[in-house]
């Protein structure tokens, strides 16, 4: 079983590239930490313009000339009230899978799902893990303070992470009635994904989505 690390970047360097039709450069998706211009990043992302902040459309396409489109994003109409989906086509529009974005079962936490086309197959997250959400929780009364330093230091725009929720992720997948297993792990801003049943451009689409929600 072979393993993949992967981070989303939307450094200035990721964007600077001619977009698809009616798109604009998003980011890239590339190995490494994201801050320095890999090479030949694993794919380009291209956001559909005007599309919608809540549900966004994507295209990834290769580094390589001349551009391949891997997969298309795009949410999905008759998705559930509480939840958006989108589904996720290969190069060819053949559907691939589709990425469901909803809440945990007791609701405290985003979930994402990524299932196959099929349905044979799915990974499921959540948002943050419980004792990233407790220091959370013990840390918050302090954020004033916090801020205030900031602003007597001079930076009126201190770092997001003084903000950030909780975003460690792991989708997890139950391997033939047994245990379940990482399938893929976001952690300090990277992706590790082991290869198995679900299509890596699914993977991809799914860290597109989720570092969009992100932000």
């Amino acid at each position: 079983m072979t393993e993949t690390t992967f981070c989303l970047s939307r450094e200035e360097f990721a964007q600077q590239f001619t977009a698809l039709p009616e798109h604009e450069a998003w980011g890239a998706l590339q190995t490494g930490n994201g801050r320095i211009a890999a090479e030949s990043p694993l794919a380009r992302i291209h956001l559909l313009v005007g599309s919608d902040d809540h549900e966004p459309a994507f295209a990834l396409t290769t580094a390589t000339a001349p551009a391949r489109t891997l997969c298309t994003i795009v949410p999905q109409a008759d998705a559930a009230v509480t939840q958006t989906a989108h589904t996720v086509h290969d190069g060819s529009g053949r559907l691939i899978g589709r990425i469901i974005h909803a809440r945990s079962p007791l609701g405290m936490r985003q979930a994402w799902r990524i299932e196959d086309s099929a349905k044979q197959y799915s990974a499921v997250a959540y948002k943050g893990n419980i004792r990233g959400w407790i220091a959370y929780w013990v840390v918050s009364p302090f954020w004033a303070i916090m801020a205030l330093v900031f602003l007597l230091n001079g930076d009126l725009r201190p770092a997001g992470s003084l903000w950030s929720k909780p975003h460690r992720a792991r989708w997890r997948m139950r391997a033939g009635g047994g245990h379940k297993k990482v399938a893929v792990d976001f952690n300090t801003g990277r992706y590790r994904a082991s290869s198995g049943p679900l299509d890596m451009n699914l993977i991809y689409a799914q860290a597109v989505l989720y570092g969009a929600k992100r932000r």
